[in-house]
């Protein structure tokens, strides 16, 4: 290995050990987003369960990917047309370099999960993995973060972790009953398609 590689990979280990010293004892701290936001402004809303996580470098060796393939069981937003979607984020450990980024999202084995998410629009981006590059099927990262992915569990409630939010910011929003939650975002949703019917009405008179 040349000089300038052995201290490109010495300085990435560095930085990798450094943070993770530093974010494990802290959560992100995140300006809040209601359900309403995450229901009206992620492009697609997916229930299902994963299949698979796999952790890889970016293209351009610069970060480690998680990348979690989704088996979709119901969509409630979008026009999901594969059955399976990947959903990459930054983080994840290979060999002994490990990276945690506070604010990303955790998924893991077979867990079940509702997400708010949005597709990965040039999946050529060096930033990207060779995994999401290829375009075996869709890909996608989870809108809002740590605060788009709830983790449902086998009671059926609904939950999301891993973040604070700044200040004294309300969080209601933290567990639900899945179907209270899916009632709420088809209502949500509603009354959006609702809104843009009527401005519509509005522009044509």
């Amino acid at each position: 290995m040349s000089k300038r590689k052995s201290r490109f990979f010495i300085s990435i280990v560095v930085f990798l050990t450094v943070f993770l010293s530093l974010s494990d004892s802290n959560e992100a701290t995140m300006i809040k987003l209601s359900l309403e936001d995450l229901s009206v402004e992620s492009e697609a809303i997916v229930i299902g369960q994963v299949q698979d996580i796999q952790c890889h470098w970016s293209m351009d060796q610069s970060v480690i990917l998680t990348v979690v393939m989704l088996k979709v069981h119901e969509s409630l937003k979008g026009h999901i047309a594969n059955e399976l979607i990947f959903i990459q984020y930054s983080g994840g450990e290979i060999g002994e370099l490990g990276l945690r980024v506070s604010d990303a999202p955790e998924f893991h084995p077979e867990e079940k999960v509702l997400v708010f998410i949005k597709s990965i629009k040039n999946a050529t981006d060096p930033k990207n993995s060779m995994v999401v590059a290829l375009n075996f099927i869709p890909s996608y990262e989870v809108f809002g973060d740590a605060q788009g992915k709830y983790s449902i569990d086998q009671d059926g409630i609904a939950s999301k972790s891993g973040y604070t939010l700044m200040g004294d910011q309300p969080d209601q929003d933290r567990a639900y009953p899945l179907e209270k939650l899916k009632i709420q975002i088809k209502n949500i949703l509603q009354k959006q398609s609702k809104k843009r019917e009527r401005t519509r009405d509005k522009i044509k008179h």
